[in-house]
């Protein structure tokens, strides 16, 4: 499994600001790359913490499967259900 982090936006990015390590993080999550994301094999999201308040990590799981096939794009009121 592919792993990507996204840390908390700041002036300066991180890295090369490609997502593949937490020093190479995505800017924000507005910078997640979710072709990348999507491509290939299954991939998970580490969603870093401020660096300014708790530590850690938070995993997050995202199923591109249901969007992908869809019958009908989702409007912006729509969301996904759980499954």
């Amino acid at each position: 499994m592919r792993t990507y982090y996204v840390r908390p936006r700041c002036d300066g990015g991180y890295g090369a600001g490609d997502g593949t390590s937490y020093e190479n993080a995505w800017n924000g999550v507005e910078a997640v790359d979710w072709r990348a994301m999507a491509a290939g094999e299954p991939a998970q999201l580490w969603v870093c913490g401020d660096p300014q308040g708790p530590g850690g990590f938070m995993t997050v799981f995202v199923e591109m499967s249901y969007l992908e096939s869809s019958p009908r794009p989702l409007s912006r009121r729509e969301s996904p259900q759980p499954v």
